[in-house]
């Protein structure tokens, strides 16, 4: 992926950052409370050595991933350490903590954030690509990075790692969006790019 010049990394990072600017307005209207979002950073990397780009891959997180697959195919990830998982399950439902007796309330509320947020991240890329793609069922997860990037289907491959910090900062919560696109991907969208800017 050496050929992918930065003019093309600057408007693929851009079209994430239209993405996220949307799923903000979501998570607003979610919480009730300002979100604020870093602009998007985006690195090439084999994903073997994806958790090198990450903070902490060694500690335990939440974390909501989504494979899609289509026009172009990766996997988007939502994560958390646990204290925000708690404040965002918190501003949703009313419970002080992570309810022990009720396990699917806890982990569909998360998923189903993230599921907003990858929809809207995702949904808008689609949209100004004029592409489709299908999502997977969202997986959830209470392990380290190691362990869960290890798993990952795209493992070997190389990969554009896009990502972002969103914070709920009157509530002291904050997590990572981290979007995943494969060669095949990359192309695609850098054949879209290459084009609006001849």
């Amino acid at each position: 992926m050496n050929h992918i010049t930065q003019p093309v990394l600057d408007g693929m990072m851009e079209l994430v950052n239209i993405g996220v600017g949307r799923s903000a307005g979501s998570l607003n209207t979610l919480t009730g409370h300002h979100v604020s979002l870093r602009v998007p950073e985006i690195k090439l990397c084999n994903m073997s050595d994806l958790k090198h780009e990450l903070p902490r891959p060694d500690q335990p997180f939440t974390v909501i991933n989504q494979d899609y697959s289509g026009a172009f195919d990766g996997t988007a990830m939502l994560m958390f350490p646990q204290e925000s998982a708690e404040g965002l399950f918190l501003l949703m439902t009313g419970e002080e903590k992570k309810p022990q007796e009720n396990e699917e309330l806890w982990q569909m509320t998360l998923t189903e954030i993230a599921n907003i947020i990858v929809n809207a991240v995702m949904g808008s890329i689609t949209n100004i690509l004029g592409k489709k793609i299908e999502f997977q069922i969202p997986e959830y997860h209470e392990d380290s990075l190691d362990h869960i990037l290890t798993d990952s289907r795209f493992l070997g491959e190389e990969v554009a790692v896009v990502h972002t910090v969103f914070e709920v900062r009157e509530k002291d919560i904050s997590g990572k969006i981290v979007i995943l696109l494969t060669t095949r991907s990359i192309e695609t969208i850098a054949e879209f790019i290459t084009e609006q800017m001849a």
